[in-house]
């Protein structure tokens, strides 16, 4: 919720008729009120599909997504994107982390117009262990913010995983 301040000043009129007859003089008394507001806003991302397949590849490799997905905002207001894998599904007993080992693999994600290369997602493109929370950035971990629907409403996110280095 925004807060405004606003403080108003109410002056009154004083009579000295103890010292000087019918002299008037001001007496100033601030008094603070506050306005409150809710801004409502249109807050809707979306994907252009809901899954990437990366297909089979093999053990202790890196590979990238050959295709974006692209996140689109629809909403009225600027938004910045945090990345975080919420649930490992399969395969039973792989771990997301920032170094790929045994049972372990990395996942990447930067925004990009143009498929980067393996070597361009940097550190700050990793989404690490599961539940931390980054923010979405391109190959060089320059945070994205999207502005609200119209141009420039829409990402490519482009995808690296480092398989795990045995299984």
């Amino acid at each position: 919720m925004k807060t405004l301040r606003l403080s108003l000043t109410v002056l009154s009129w004083t009579l000295l008729t103890a010292l000087v007859p019918c002299a008037r003089a001001w007496a100033a008394a601030a008094q603070d009120a506050t306005i409150t507001v809710t801004p409502v806003a249109d807050v809707s991302l979306m994907f252009n599909t809901s899954d990437y397949a990366f297909g089979p590849v093999d053990v202790n490799t890196s590979t990238n997504s050959a295709t974006a997905l692209t996140l689109i905002n629809n909403g009225q207001v600027t938004v910045a994107v945090d990345k975080r894998i919420t649930v490992q599904s399969a395969p039973t007993g792989w771990t997301a982390a920032n170094t790929a080992g045994l049972d372990t693999y990395v996942l990447y994600t930067a925004t990009s117009t143009t498929r980067p290369g393996l070597a361009e997602f940097g550190s700050a493109t990793k989404f690490g262990a599961e539940n931390h929370d980054s923010a979405l950035t391109g190959p060089s971990g320059t945070a994205f913010l999207m502005p609200p629907a119209g141009a420039g409403s829409s990402v490519d996110l482009w995808f690296k995983l480092d398989l795990p280095t045995a299984v």
